[in-house]
């Protein structure tokens, strides 16, 4: 099942690639379809490794925190700074909470930390999950741009009239050690250290270059 969902998620991603690199007016249908298969193909392949209820487990846990915390944010500016939830972001919970933010949390969160596994082996309990959380912090941030200025997911100011440095800076903090606390639930399978590659690997390199490909191109476009 899982492999079905890497090519599902592969097929969308490349049939649409013109549509990814659009701004806001693009098929908001689009965003919504992607991120849906990437958190489906996490899971999958959470669940043929763990079981069923493991995924669940992490899964439920994920979504229920980064809901959590991007509804503080929401409330109280902390701890990403002031957002508004006001873009494309489709898929919302009672036409207000955006629910693609933490699905594709989970995502990119399931797919560092299976990829890290696989990739240094002999990493600790504590080292795993740092290791981890720096994956997917940066993932994340490398996405920010993309969701932020281009897709219009939600949209994010400084506080007061000053620098954005200081929130930015807890805002990205809040991330890593949201991302190092988490990856800690996720089980550690002896399988996973004695592969060479994983699939989630291959998965995590594409979603980054199409950020930074977006990224780019947006940035081109404004110079």
């Amino acid at each position: 099942m899982s492999v079905l969902f890497y090519w599902l998620c592969g097929l969308w991603t490349l049939g649409g690639a013109g549509l990814l690199f659009q701004e806001a007016g693009s098929p908001i249908w689009w965003d919504v379809v992607w991120v849906l298969f990437l958190a489906l193909t996490s899971y999958a392949s959470l669940a043929s490794t763990y079981g069923l209820s493991h995924a669940r487990v992490c899964a439920g846990v994920v979504l229920v925190v980064f809901s959590g915390m991007l509804l503080l944010t929401a409330l109280c500016g902390w701890p990403f700074g002031p957002i508004q939830f006001a873009g494309p972001s489709a898929l919302r919970l009672g036409n207000a909470f955006p629910l693609l933010p933490p699905l594709l949390a989970f995502s990119l969160l399931t797919l560092s930390q299976r990829a890290v596994a696989v990739a240094f082996p002999s990493l600790g309990t504590n080292a795993l999950a740092l290791s981890v959380a720096g994956v997917f912090t940066a993932s994340v941030c490398n996405g920010l741009p993309f969701l932020v200025k281009a897709r219009l997911w939600w949209l994010w100011n400084p506080w007061g009239q000053g620098s954005a440095i200081l929130p930015a800076c807890v805002g990205i903090l809040s991330l890593a050690l949201a991302g190092f606390f988490l990856a800690r639930i996720y089980p550690e399978d002896t399988a996973l250290k004695l592969k060479r590659w994983s699939s989630e690997a291959g998965v995590l390199i594409i979603v980054n270059v199409v950020f930074l490909a977006a990224n780019v191109l947006f940035l081109a476009a404004r110079l």
